[in-house]
């Protein structure tokens, strides 16, 4: 038995890198526009582009018009002399061309068929709906190294006959006198090229690949508000995502890294770089370890932005900056020592405090917690009673203050070796969300006479203690000091999602060392941040550093960056949301082992999407338990996904419970009150 292969061409071996093929009438307005061919607007033209097909279908057999018989109906409509519509359809072969990308995986299918075929040649047969010319898209195949001599192609304008309708497939089998059985299509659209085919006796595979995800989707819904800009970012998300991967996991991290982290980063990171030559700032520091990748996009994106800017990477943490940018003990100081993390002992208490513990046996075992207790979980009421006898410990702050004023010294030395105490406007980005590293550094500013810098946040909730920001401090999707943005509160989604989303590779700063020859070098908790290794942080980088690269290089001479990266937060809130609310079984498994820091020092980590535990959710139900999260930042709706069924049945019935309990205690205390 004779056995050929078939496959479709748009979505199954090549792509745009547009998500909407009709954005391709727009870029081809534009550039007609600039070229002074035609006198409407790049979107009229689009309208125009496609009416013309609409209405040169209905004077076609089968409804399957040609590019010239398009562009006689544009000529129609358009009035203009011949060699100008000439121009324009010439023009939209060259766009199709220079946004035509191959899709990695479609060569080892194609490879694969050769081999399999059972005839003599080992040639496939190429088979597409679509008004470009049979020779236009065989140079295209041919470009892209899918063709081989005694190929095939049939397109749809060529015979009239379409796989839709099912007779371009009759077609094929009549030329070459085969049996339905005989031959094997692949392609990406259900109808067309799975169940048309199936009908006729014709085997057919299905290739979706290529076919835009829901985050792509939903990029593309704001193409009309954003200038077909997002039509573009969701294509470059698709090539991205399109490389093999090596199994199930890095799949799924490919594709939230390329269709979701990578567009709202870069984003970010364009929008600073942007802001940062408004103002004409000399350096960018991007704080550790948030602007670890924040920095990688940068190094991409300054080129075509803003070049004349040094971009340096600064190793900092609450922990290394809290202690010596302290002069004086305050509220903002406790509120800092006794952040509410999920485990909090008088170890991590001491960390925090740079005590050591031969000193700290001094303070802390003659107000009643002995050396054993340290690594004790203290509960809200224990710490509560621990900040209060702290509170009025005159000799333990005096202590305080003494290795403050050492680790002052240090950090000056480091501030200096990095170029930050020199006197040039200077920018700092991080992530958010209360901008306090920025106010520790301009505590340290301050006694060291240095200029303040311009702090460039995602977004930024109220400062704790009352602190405000001495320096400037812009925002690329909130601010709550000031009442702009996206949200009028603080999405701790947002909070959690990035914080993984700028995970480093390497561990926390703890604190700085001088060295002998005078240089200062970090101290860091671990050399690698090994969890975030194991679970594939590396893979998670690499794919959205290859999205941005994309963006430069592969885009074609339409891409600019000319424009507000904020007028893409709509679109970019409603990817993150869909991410965050919805996700699937697949997405949420990627992230049970993805691990997150509650502890500034990272005595401990827990996973983001852990499962939940019956008996944290029977608690809850009987308020024996604030919360049924197995910590504070877990993504809850993830670790739904994960849990087992008995959990996902209790759950509901669980938050109805305790919702009944709370109601019914109102009601006795209305009543003891009525006495």
């Amino acid at each position: 038995m004779t056995q050929l292969f078939s496959f479709d061409i748009f979505d199954t071996l090549l792509t745009r890198l547009v998500i909407e093929p009709t954005d391709i009438f727009k870029i081809c307005g534009d550039r007609a526009m600039r070229y002074g061919w035609i006198n409407c607007s790049a979107s009229s033209f689009k309208e125009i582009r496609i009416n013309a097909e609409r209405r040169s279908r209905l004077f076609c057999e089968g409804g399957e018009a040609s590019l010239d018989e398009i562009y006689r109906e544009i000529a129609d409509t358009l009035e203009v002399e011949k060699d100008v519509i000439n121009k324009l359809q010439q023009l939209e072969l060259e766009v199709e061309t220079e946004y035509l990308i191959a899709i990695p995986k479609a060569y080892s299918m194609i490879e694969k068929a050769r081999k399999s075929s059972s005839s003599a040649s080992s040639n496939v047969i190429f088979l597409s709906d679509m008004y470009l010319p049979a020779t236009f898209l065989e140079e295209r195949l041919k470009q892209h190294g899918f063709w081989q001599d005694g190929d095939l192609i049939y397109v749809s304008c060529q015979w009239r006959k379409s796989k839709g309708q099912g007779n371009l497939f009759l077609q094929v089998l009549e030329d070459l006198r085969l049996k339905p059985q005989d031959l094997v299509h692949t392609g990406n659209n259900n109808h067309a090229d799975v169940e048309q085919p199936r009908s006729l006796g014709i085997s057919s595979i299905y290739f979706g690949d290529a076919n835009p995800n829901r985050y792509e989707q939903i990029c593309q819904k704001y193409a009309h508000t954003t200038d077909s800009i997002t039509s573009l970012w969701a294509g470059i998300s698709r090539y991205t995502r399109l490389t093999e991967s090596q199994n199930q996991k890095t799949l799924v991290i490919d594709d939230i890294a390329a269709s979701v982290a990578a567009p709202i980063l870069t984003a970010y990171v364009i929008w600073i770089l942007q802001q940062a030559k408004v103002k004409q700032l000399a350096r960018i520091y991007f704080l550790a370890r948030d602007g670890e990748i924040l920095l990688q996009i940068a190094k991409e994106l300054a080129p075509k932005i803003y070049p004349e800017v040094e971009l340096r990477y600064i190793y900092v943490s609450r922990q290394a900056l809290r202690m010596p940018g302290l002069t004086k003990i305050s509220q903002a100081f406790w509120g800092w020592m006794f952040d509410d993390t999920d485990i909090f002992t008088i170890e991590s208490l001491l960390a925090r405090m740079c005590l050591d513990f031969v000193d700290a046996q001094l303070f802390f075992e003659p107000l009643g917690y002995p050396r054993d207790r340290w690594q004790q979980n203290l509960s809200a009421k224990e710490r509560k009673e621990l900040r209060a006898k702290l509170e009025n410990h005159t000799l333990l702050q005096e202590k305080i203050l003494e290795i403050a004023a050492q680790k002052r010294e240090v950090l000056k030395a480091y501030l200096l070796q990095e170029k930050m105490l020199d006197g040039q406007a200077f920018g700092l980005v991080d992530v958010g969300w209360r901008g306090s590293l920025q106010l520790s550094l301009e505590s340290a500013f301050e006694i060291f006479g240095s200029r303040n810098p311009v702090g460039f946040y995602f977004a930024l909730d109220k400062p704790s203690g009352g602190l405000t920001h001495k320096g400037e401090v812009l925002t690329f999707f909130f601010n709550l000091n000031n009442s702009i943005g996206l949200r009028n509160y603080i999405d701790y989604r947002y909070v959690s999602a990035m914080e993984v989303f700028c995970a480093g590779c390497e561990g926390t700063t703890l604190s700085y060392a001088l060295q002998p020859d005078g240089s200062v070098k970090p101290i860091l908790k671990h050399v690698h941040n090994q969890p975030a290794l194991d679970w594939g942080l590396k893979y998670f980088q690499s794919t959205v550093i290859t999205f941005v690269r994309h963006l430069v290089t592969i885009s074609p001479q339409d891409f600019n960056i000319n424009y507000s990266p904020k007028i893409l937060r709509e679109a970019l809130d409603q990817i993150f949301l869909a991410f965050t609310n919805s996700p699937t079984r697949q997405e949420a498994e990627a992230f049970t082992d993805c691990p997150f820091f509650d502890d500034p020092n990272e005595l401990y980590h827990f996973y983001w999407a852990m499962p939940f535990r019956l008996r944290d959710i029977l608690l809850y139900s009987i308020s024996r338990r604030e919360s049924f999260n197995v910590h504070r930042n877990s993504w809850n709706e993830a670790s739904l996904q994960v849990s087992s069924t008995v959990v996902k049945v209790a759950l509901p019935i669980a938050i109805a419970q305790r919702k009944l309990l709370k109601r019914f205690k109102k009601l006795v205390k209305k009543s003891l009150n009525s006495f």
